[in-house]
């Protein structure tokens, strides 16, 4: 199964990941994956009758078009390990309640992009976006603050590798089900 671990500074910051991970609702999920690229649309509330939405895409990560697998950045249990900045992971927009935050373990590698950014005034701005993106082949996301983003796309991305697993995860971690190929 992929796993991703993360390391915050504090509990609190803990605890909000938590709870943002558990309050996310998948409204709606791709139709058609397409290999090795995730698109969604994650909106949540914000301040002043606002809501805030983010289209964007996760997509794996290549090296000659070969796509880059990460067992683990560090074992289990270690604390003392760097791991990857989330700034680094996902590319822009991280909220100041996660920055600091590390991924100490992510498989595989899929960091996070946005395209479009904006914001609707009024109590109907998550109607508005479900309507204006129900017909097109992409993850709507609702989180449950804007800020709470890429937490929300976060779980859309575990639940897609649960429900569809990679065969080449699979090999790594010893589950081959079908597949002639084991690694020694």
């Amino acid at each position: 199964m992929p796993k991703l671990k993360l390391r915050a500074k504090d509990q609190v910051t803990i605890d909000k990941i938590t709870e943002a991970y558990e309050k996310t609702e998948i409204v709606q999920r791709q139709r058609q994956l397409t290999a090795g690229r995730w698109d969604f649309v994650v909106f949540g509330d914000a301040e002043k009758n606002q809501t805030v939405f983010r289209e964007g895409f996760a997509e794996q990560a290549v090296i000659k078009r070969a796509p880059i697998y990460i067992a683990s950045l560090a074992q289990s249990g270690l604390t003392n390990v760097n791991g990857i900045p989330i700034e680094e992971f996902v590319e822009e927009d991280v909220p100041e309640k996660y920055q600091g935050l590390e991924i100490v373990q992510v498989d595989p590698l899929r960091p996070l992009t946005v395209i479009k950014k904006d914001t609707y005034s009024g109590k109907k701005g998550a109607d508005k976006i479900c309507k204006e993106y129900e017909a097109t082949n992409i993850a709507i996301i609702r989180s449950p603050h804007e800020s709470d983003w890429m937490i929300s796309v976060m779980k859309y991305l575990n639940e897609c590798d649960q429900n569809f697993p990679d065969p080449i995860q699979q090999i790594f971690s010893g589950r081959t089900g079908s597949s002639p190929y084991k690694l020694n």
